[in-house]
């Protein structure tokens, strides 16, 4: 298959600079770092990685602006309100350009992007009206009527925000909205594939004027960038969104520093989903696929271990195969694209390893896919699924991020499947598919994790909290839970006698 190479548009930034406390500069460094198009494997920009004292210069600026800028010392939860509903409409404008150099840096199916720019503009408004809504309570003192208590909460500070590359506009508005709407400052790593967007939004973050100098900063490299933030003792929040490897080393860094500073991790998935014997097969086919398959499986709440009734077992594999194989591959800027490519060469090996050990497994059979998409250049792999695969296989218990969905072993109650994933490690998402109340009442209650679906996958919404148990993470993106998580609560005890 032939895969058109198409061109970025023209930039209205230099795409070798960053943004630095209200600049564009270059790295001290003079590194470099090439930013790829998965499509096609070829170079399609070149960006500076920045260094140890870059970092610095940008949480430097972050601290000024928060402890010293007009940002939360002057600006009122209006202004703050203002500036993103400014920063939104931005979005808005340039959305045409944004969606086409996200669906080229990351190889998305350009209906995907433009949905996602939809929910990223909703994001900002939706922040935005939280912004000048930060309330606090009064306590009357139970022992001392001189004394009067109240809370105020505030912004926690410098945050400190490390991205993945698979959404890279879309979670970035998740984390930088409700952090700006409640007054913290910002320094953003976005993922070293994905950096464009990132940039661009930086630059209609300036065009706005809406923003003083200091309040968002990048920073763009790698493990040894993000580090440099991490550890950096004037970073007063850290927010991950990556690997459960990469995570618990963000953990461990923030808690060995000389400041302790708060954590939220967003971490992989490994989420089941169950289709029970009364759901109309072939929809519920349609909709596993599209849960798992979704952005080529890079999603870390993506459906891959899907349990099936018995007694439908055999007539819904059929269904599964065929909704898989209907799947149109092809050049992300075509409108009829379903899915794209893996994001890079490392991905698209990780993907391919696990295939072969899927199909060592004793019992599980390759039911479609398998194997790379034939005459394409870039990271192409078919959309595969293995059926009849044990539980404790590695397919089925380690997060693979690509398009792989394994069916377990049939099972014959739902009990049965709440006491095995109990055992899972992650705890991000799961979705069940039935219409017996029962069942969904014992599913939703039982299972231990962030997000549940029933009768549908993957709807995600800006007023409702997304994240996980266990080694999933902890913390909440979305919804008033993400924007409480950027305020800090102080206690307040006034001697009113003394007035």
């Amino acid at each position: 298959m032939t895969i058109a190479a198409t061109s970025l548009p023209r930039l209205p930034f230099d795409a070798s600079l960053t943004y630095i406390n209200g600049a564009w500069v270059g790295s001290s460094s003079n590194q470099t770092c090439d930013v790829e198009n998965p499509a096609t494997g070829t170079v399609i920009a070149t960006v500076c990685e920045n260094s140890k004292d870059d970092v610095d210069a940008a949480v430097q600026a972050a601290y000024r602006a928060f402890h010293d800028g007009p940002w939360v010392n002057e600006y009122s939860g209006a202004q703050r309100r203002d500036a993103l509903l400014g920063l939104a409409s931005a979005i808005e404008q340039h959305r045409s350009a944004l969606e086409l150099i996200e669906s080229i840096n990351v190889g998305k199916p350009i209906a995907d992007v433009r949905v996602e720019v939809d929910d990223t503009i909703d994001l900002f408004r939706h922040f935005a009206g939280y912004a000048d809504k930060v309330e606090g309570r009064h306590i009357a003192s139970q022992t001392n009527q001189k004394l009067e208590g109240y809370t105020v909460k505030v912004p926690v500070g410098v945050v400190g925000f490390i991205n993945a590359f698979n959404y890279p506009l879309n979670l970035l508005a998740w984390k930088v909205a409700p952090a700006l709407a409640a007054g913290c400052t910002v320094v953003f790593k976005p993922g070293p594939q994905t950096p464009l967007t990132t940039q661009y939004f930086a630059y209609l973050l300036e065009t706005t004027g809406l923003f003083p100098e200091g309040v968002f900063n990048v920073v763009l490299g790698g493990a040894q960038v993000g580090q440099a933030l991490v550890d950096h003792d004037l970073v007063d929040k850290v927010g991950f969104t990556g690997s459960v490897a990469t995570g618990k080393h963000v953990i461990r860094s923030t808690a060995s520093t000389a400041n302790v500073r708060a954590t939220s991790v967003e971490l992989g998935g490994k989420s089941p989903g169950v289709v029970m014997p009364d759901v109309d097969l072939d929809r519920t086919a349609k909709l596993v696929v599209s849960g798992c398959m979704s952005n080529t499986g890079m999603n870390c709440n993506a459906l891959t271990r899907l349990w099936v009734h018995r007694s439908i077992y055999d007539a819904f594999l059929p269904l599964l195969k065929a909704a898989a194989e209907s799947l149109v591959l092809g050049t992300p800027q075509d409108d009829a694209t379903e899915m794209g490519p893996l994001i890079d060469r490392r991905q698209y090996d990780r993907v391919l390893e696990y295939i072969r050990i899927g199909r060592a497994e004793d019992r599980a059979s390759v039911l479609t896919g398998g194997e790379p998409l034939e005459g394409a250049s870039g990271y192409w792999v078919r959309p595969t699924i293995f059926s009849n695969v044990s539980p404790e296989a590695r397919i089925a218990k380690e997060e693979i991020f690509g398009p792989v969905l394994s069916v377990l072993e049939p099972f014959d109650s739902l009990d049965e499947v709440i006491e095995v994933e109990r055992r899972n490690e992650f705890g991000l998402a799961a979705g069940i598919f039935t219409r017996s109340h029962k069942d969904i009442a014992k599913f939703t209650r039982k299972m231990r994790c962030g997000t549940i679906w029933v009768n549908n996958y993957n709807a995600l919404y800006s007023y409702l909290p997304f994240g996980g148990f266990r080694n999933s993470g902890f913390g909440r993106e979305l919804g008033y839970e993400s924007f409480d998580g950027y305020l800090a609560t102080k206690a307040i005890i006034d001697d009113v006698s003394s007035e």
